[in-house]
């Protein structure tokens, strides 16, 4: 996330063919060394919507403070958001990832206290791309949980 936040880091992103943002796919699958759903079609899908341009996406984490520490930026924990704030009232489902080096399983730890109806779904053996990944699972996931219950 602090390298998304770099002025102008866009242009790093798409140097060599978006070998910076396709190794972000990868890397992501290293602990399992799969990740066969990242097709040549997949792949130009991405080329056309990054081409369109990237700082949409790196305004996204350059506007959050809700980032690790650096040494010149205290990041998430110079942040103070009142626990009012951050509650979310509504149905809501977690899809997590077990195996994401991004988002890593500690931060699913307290989530029920910030969302009272909080329905959460672990995904083992799947990385911080498991739409791709186990796309089935996740579509199934979400049908369940938008479908009403019949009376």
């Amino acid at each position: 996330m602090n390298f998304l936040v770099r002025p102008g880091f866009e242009k790093a992103l798409a140097k060599d063919d978006y070998k910076l943002l396709f190794g972000f796919f990868t890397n992501a699958g290293a602990e399992t060394g799969e990740f066969a759903w990242l097709t040549p079609a997949l792949k130009q899908q991405y080329r056309d919507i990054w081409s369109a341009g990237l700082t949409g996406g790196c305004n996204y984490y350059r506007a959050s403070p809700l980032r690790p520490p650096t040494e010149t930026d205290q990041g998430a924990a110079g942040t103070d958001i009142p626990h009012s704030l951050l509650t979310v009232d509504l149905p809501t489902l977690v899809i997590w990832a077990m195996n994401d080096v991004a988002l890593l399983p500690e931060l699913i730890e307290g989530l029920d206290d910030y969302i009272p109806n909080l329905t959460l779904k672990k995904v083992h053996n799947a990385t911080h791309w498991v739409i791709h990944e186990q796309p089935q699972l996740v579509a199934g996931y979400l049908q369940d949980f938008l479908t009403p219950p019949s009376h």
